[in-house]
């Protein structure tokens, strides 16, 4: 077979080509240890600068989207609204989804995002983020426990609920028990609710808390928020024979909750013995 002649000038480019990528790529390394050594000393602003300017250099380390992520969330203060705080939300967001698309499997940094997302009260914006996660992989059930943690600290407590009963496995009390928790501080804290949303409230987190007992019976603390709960319910009603009838159903889950207690101090120091 006849071997095709390269021009010498055009294998003179191509090896020149391979040289300067090698060139970059070594710099692009010095860049990013540059920019190790001044994370490693607190100077987040000039590590942030270095790991940049190494990917600049070759964006082929994609590794290194975490270093900027983790340097630019460092410098990113909660409640400070100004054009340089923005843009190192920006500016970690962004790196974290480059890197996450590299490396998808590393949960810290996804945890990480999701926390500056939070920090930065963009609610909305990082329920959309892990909805979309959980279009990919429905059972990521870490991803839907974060979705009903968001929903409960934005006060959207019955798409808590619902989230919880659509989205995860029966075999799983405790988002059932936090919905509890938030229904009872709303209804018990909350002056601005009417007395029909405070009867709502309490009959959702008396479903939930049932739901979570009915998983793990002996639940201490679901069963410290169904006595809760049920003083809440009393507290409701116009009747003084049905608020009683409450008070009893609450004072009966008080007595069941600290009968366990007595039971699993028997149990630890048995253990111990």
């Amino acid at each position: 077979m006849r071997k095709v002649a390269v021009p010498q000038v055009l294998l003179l480019m191509l090896v020149a080509g391979v040289l300067l990528t090698g060139c970059d790529t070594l710099q692009a390394r010095m860049e990013l240890n540059k920019g190790n050594s001044y994370y490693k000393n607190e100077k987040y602003k000039d590590a942030l600068i270095e790991f940049q300017k190494g990917l600049a250099l070759d964006p082929s380390l994609k590794f290194a989207w975490r270093s900027v992520a983790l340097s630019a969330m460092t410098l990113y203060q909660p409640g400070v609204d100004n054009a340089e705080n923005r843009q190192y939300f920006s500016t970690a967001i962004d790196a974290f989804k480059k890197y996450l698309a590299a490396f998808p499997e590393d949960q810290k940094a996804q945890e990480f995002m999701i926390s500056t997302y939070m920090n930065a009260s963009k609610f909305d914006d990082v329920l959309a983020y892990l909805q979309g996660e959980i279009r990919k992989n429905p059972g990521d059930v870490k991803s839907n426990k974060a979705v009903v943690t968001i929903y409960l600290r934005t006060q959207r407590i019955k798409e808590a609920y619902d989230w919880v009963t659509a989205h995860i496995p029966k075999a799983d009390p405790e988002p059932y028990y936090l919905v509890s928790v938030y229904c009872w501080d709303k209804a018990y804290r909350d002056p601005s609710i009417t007395p029909q949303q405070r009867t709502e409230y309490v009959d959702l987190g008396l479903a939930s808390a049932e739901k979570a007992l009915q998983m793990q019976p002996e639940y201490f603390d679901a069963m410290i928020y169904t006595n809760l709960l049920y003083r809440e319910k009393a507290k409701l009603q116009t009747t003084e024979a049905a608020k009683q009838q409450y008070f009893d159903k609450a004072e009966e889950w008080r007595t069941k909750a600290l009968a366990l207690r007595e039971k699993l101090k028997k149990q630890t120091s048995l253990a111990k013995s």
